[in-house]
């Protein structure tokens, strides 16, 4: 599951409150305009279906010449 459409599910004001983090974090990671620092990430992972592809998005398969 990704971040955006759980927080849209849980509301930003309860996901706020349970992660420890402002609603306007929440809505602007909801929106995509921030994203979480790893550790709240780590934490959003481990207690939510949220993966951290659904937070950070899929790693990329180029690499630089």
């Amino acid at each position: 599951m990704n971040l955006k459409d759980y927080i849209k599910k849980q509301g930003a004001a309860k996901f706020a409150a349970k992660f420890g983090v402002t609603p306007r974090a929440a809505l602007a990671w909801q929106y995509g305009t921030r994203l979480p620092r790893a550790k709240v990430a780590q934490k959003i992972v481990d207690e939510t279906p949220v993966t951290f592809e659904g937070i950070y998005g899929q790693p990329s398969d180029s690499h630089p010449s």
